[in-house]
C-alpha cells in the first residue's frame, strides 16, 4: 500500500457536493481493511447511504483526484492507510456539519418553462452545456412555493385567461386547510379578463379570496400616459418566499411560452415583500 499525505483541503475541496457521502464510502473502505470494494458492493453502499448511481460516481472519481483511492480491476482500493482515511472521513463529517450550520439564509433556484416542443431553443441549449438537472419546472415549482405558505398566498399577474385562474386553482388548492389570506392582483382594466374573473367569482369566493386591480388614473396634463400599471409577475408566500420571473397565469406562459424566473426564501425576500405590500395599498377591490 502506497501510504500518501493528503492534504485535508484538497479533499474538502475535491468532495464539497458531498461530505457526507465521501466520508461514508471512506468508512467502509477503512473498515475493510484497505481491501478492495468492487463495483456492485459500492453500489450497495450507494444506496444505504441515498447516493443515486451518478453522485456515487461523481464522489468515487472525486475522491481518486484527491488521491484517497485508485481504481483497480473491477472496483477501488485505499492508495493511503485505513487510518488516514478514517482521519479524512471525520474531517469531511465536520465539513458537513459547518456547511448546515453556516448555510446561506438566502435560497435562491432557476424556475424554466421550456417552450412548446419542438423548439430551436431546446436543440441549442443542450449544445451548450445547459445545466437542465439544476432547473425547476415553472409550474410545480410555483405549486410546491405555495404549498409552503402560513400566513398569506399574494398572486401577481397583469394578465390572465381561463386555464390561468385553474392554475390559481391549484396554487390556491395547495394552501387547503390554512387560514390564510389569498389575494389576486390584476390590472383590471381588460373586458376579457374581467368575464374571466367573472366567470370564476364562486370558485374565488370559495376561497375568500381578494381581487384587486392595480390601475392607477393620473391627471393626462400630469403624466403620460395618465394610467399607472404592472408588468411584473410575482408570487409571494407569507414575507419570506417568492417568485419573481416572466410567468402570467395564463394557458400560454404554462404550457407554451419559454418563461424564466427566480424562486427566493430567505432575508432577501423583504425587498419584494415591501413592494407587493405597497400594491396592495394602493390596489382597488374589483367587485365581480
Amino acid at each position: 500500500m502506497r501510504k500518501l499525505q493528503v492534504p485535508e483541503e484538497a479533499v474538502g475541496d475535491a468532495t464539497s457536493f458531498a461530505p457526507l457521502g465521501a466520508a461514508a464510502l471512506l468508512t467502509d473502505f477503512a473498515d475493510r481493511g484497505g481491501a478492495t470494494l468492487r463495483i456492485g458492493l459500492l453500489s450497495d453502499i450507494g444506496r444505504k447511504e441515498n447516493l443515486s448511481p451518478q453522485v456515487l460516481e461523481e464522489i468515487l472519481a472525486a475522491l481518486c483526484r484527491a488521491g484517497l483511492i485508485e481504481p483497480v480491476k473491477d472496483g477501488f482500493t485505499l492508495a493511503v492507510s485505513a487510518d488516514d482515511a478514517l482521519s479524512h472521513s471525520a474531517v469531511l463529517r465536520g465539513v458537513a456539519y459547518a456547511n448546515f450550520r453556516h448555510r446561506d439564509a438566502n435560497q435562491v433556484e432557476i424556475a424554466l418553462s421550456p417552450p412548446a416542443h419542438p423548439s430551436r431553443l431546446m436543440e441549442i441549449l443542450p449544445k451548450k452545456g445547459f445545466a437542465w438537472a439544476r432547473l425547476y419546472d415553472t409550474n410545480d415549482s410555483l405549486v410546491e412555493l405555495a404549498s409552503q405558505a402560513e400566513r398569506r398566498l399574494t398572486v401577481v399577474s397583469p394578465f390572465l385567461d381561463d386555464e390561468g385562474l385553474d392554475w390559481i386553482h391549484r396554487l390556491f388548492l395547495a394552501t387547503a386547510n390554512k387560514p390564510i389570506a389569498r389575494t389576486i392582483v390584476v390590472r383590471g382594466r381588460d373586458k376579457k379578463e374581467l368575464s374571466v374573473l367573472k366567470g370564476h367569482r364562486l370558485n374565488l369566493a370559495s376561497w375568500n379570496a381578494r381581487i384587486l386591480s392595480y390601475a392607477v388614473s393620473h391627471e393626462p396634463s400630469l403624466r403620460s400616459p395618465p394610467i399607472e400599471t404592472f408588468h411584473a409577475k410575482i408570487l409571494l408566500a407569507d414575507s419570506d418566499k417568492a417568485y419573481v420571473g416572466s410567468a402570467n397565469m395564463t394557458k400560454w406562459s404554462r404550457d407554451y411560452s419559454m418563461e424564466c424566473g427566480v424562486m427566493i426564501r430567505g432575508p432577501c425576500v423583504k425587498p419584494v415583500a415591501t413592494l407587493v405590500d405597497a400594491i396592495l395599498e394602493i390596489a382597488q377591490q374589483l367587485t365581480l
